[in-house]
């Protein structure tokens, strides 16, 4: 195994030229969810760690589509069970997240639910079009 350095990680994090749409998708679900993070309220943590995981879900499917471009070696190939469950996992998370979060006193409105929801449609719309251009045969 060859040594990965800050420059080869950031090239994998750009935008490649085969998979711009799905690209553009993971940038702002990742957008979403860090928003969806950031406006949390307090003594969440179940909401909050199903967040995180949405953003590590998205930081590991975005290096493994480029790693599939680029030389090296994927996290996950395009047809793995692992890269299926991590879209899945991009689609549920948030909205188990927004069900499972609680108001901190009864008269507060949460703030992230509908950077959550956006975020669950949005990993629902690259899941079904991962699968249908690249997992289904």
């Amino acid at each position: 195994m060859d040594n990965l350095n800050f420059q080869q990680v950031m090239s994998y994090l750009l935008p490649t030229p085969q998979f711009i749409v799905f690209d553009i998708l993971l940038y702002i679900i990742f957008f979403l969810a860090l928003l969806a993070l950031l406006t949390t309220p307090d003594k969440n943590m179940i909401p909050t760690l199903l967040i995180a995981g949405v953003l590590l879900f998205v930081i590991v499917a975005k290096l493994s589509t480029a790693a599939i471009v680029k030389p090296g070696a994927p996290i996950f190939e395009k047809k793995d069970f692992g890269m299926y469950v991590i879209n899945v996992g991009m689609l549920v998370f948030p909205l188990i997240a927004v069900g499972m979060t609680r108001k901190p006193k009864s008269s507060s409105k949460i703030r992230s639910t509908p950077f959550a929801i956006m975020a669950g449609l949005l990993g629902a719309v690259y899941f079904f079009m991962f699968w249908l251009v690249h997992q289904r045969i």
